[in-house]
């Protein structure tokens, strides 16, 4: 082999090795690069399933936020309108009730709008902007000491006040007295508000006093007899004892029962029970029962008895309640929405 032929082997041989080793370096470059691919696509699939938890975690629920406060927005101001609409509240005397309703959506735990619907129904009673104002926190006391909703707790004292002849400016009296009985006794401010349904108009025209006809409506809510059954037995006896007929006048005589009147004329009924309890209270049961038959009728005169056989504790536990009641309702209220919730 010539000289020029080694050293030509010498330099395919060197070429070959280099064009290997280059080879090697660009497959490795290949390489590297596959796993840096690899690496950014596992970065992209990282930032794409962060993306969609913020998407679900943060900007739906933003978004969701968003249409619900246009929501109660629009419920709010659809609420007030009825209020303006009702009590022809309209100016200053509107942005007033709006403010008291926002105020209550803040610091209680009832809505604004809820708060608005409960000013509808004080509009429908005939109420002024100025009575809204003052009776509102008092019937929301009322509602969150029962645990009821605020526009039907709005709807049972107007109506209650109404039927007892009685105005809005009596409203925080009314509503004491309401939690006081509930409190005190085995009924509820719905129950309570079904009873005066019935009695409420004839207690109003006979001048009797709320805190008496609910010692009364407490003393049948602990025998079981609530609602509707309170309303028409007490509506029955009142009747009875204020326009006897002849048969009931005869007994009422005969066992010294008297229907005991103010000086104006109104019945007294505390005065009326306290008289019951005195006189029928210490006969034995048959007389006793034909007693209150002769004298409030069948249908009432279970009521009736509930008042006479109550126990002197019982009896004087919630007249006292109720007699003590300023600042009830409020106080239960206050109570009631304690906590976290």
């Amino acid at each position: 082999m010539s000289a020029l032929t080694k050293e030509l082997k010498v330099r395919i041989t060197a070429d070959a090795n280099g064009l290997k080793g280059a080879l090697n370096g660009i497959c490795n470059d290949i390489s590297k690069v596959s796993k840096d691919f690899e690496g950014l696509k596992k970065v992209g699939e990282v930032t794409s399933s962060l993306g969609k938890k913020l998407t679900a975690g943060l900007t739906l629920p933003i978004l969701g936020a968003g249409v619900a406060s246009t929501k109660i927005a629009g419920d709010f101001e659809s609420s007030m309108n009825k209020v303006s609409a009702i009590s022809g509240a309209t100016g200053k005397d509107l942005q007033s009730l709006e403010d008291l309703a926002k105020q209550m959506g803040a610091t209680t735990k009832f809505s604004a709008s809820e708060s608005a619907d409960a000013l509808s129904y004080m509009g429908m009673a005939g109420w002024k902007t100025q009575d809204m104002i003052s009776g509102l926190p008092g019937i929301l006391n009322l509602a969150a000491a029962g645990g009821t909703d605020l526009a039907l707790t709005s709807d049972i004292v107007t109506d209650g006040l109404t039927a007892m002849g009685l105005t809005a400016k009596d409203t925080d009296k009314f509503v004491d007295i309401m939690a006081a009985t509930c409190s005190n006794a085995n009924t509820n401010v719905e129950l309570m508000g079904e009873t005066l349904k019935y009695v409420g108009p004839v207690a109003g025209s006979l001048g009797i006093e709320m805190d008496d006809l609910s010692v009364a409506i407490g003393l049948m809510g602990n025998a079981g007899l609530k609602g509707s059954n309170a309303g028409t037995a007490l509506r029955a006896g009142l009747t009875n004892l204020v326009k006897p007929t002849k048969e009931m006048a005869n007994a009422m005589k005969k066992y010294g029962v008297e229907l005991v009147t103010n000086k104006d004329g109104s019945v007294d009924l505390m005065g009326t029970m306290t008289n019951l309890r005195t006189v029928l209270g210490e006969l034995d049961q048959t007389t006793q029962a034909q007693a209150l038959s002769a004298i409030f009728g069948k249908e009432a005169m279970s009521g009736w008895a509930a008042i006479v056989n109550a126990s002197e504790g019982d009896f004087n536990k919630l007249s006292s309640a109720i007699a003590n009641s300023d600042g009830t309702a409020k106080s239960m209220s206050e109570t009631m929405q304690q906590g976290m919730n």
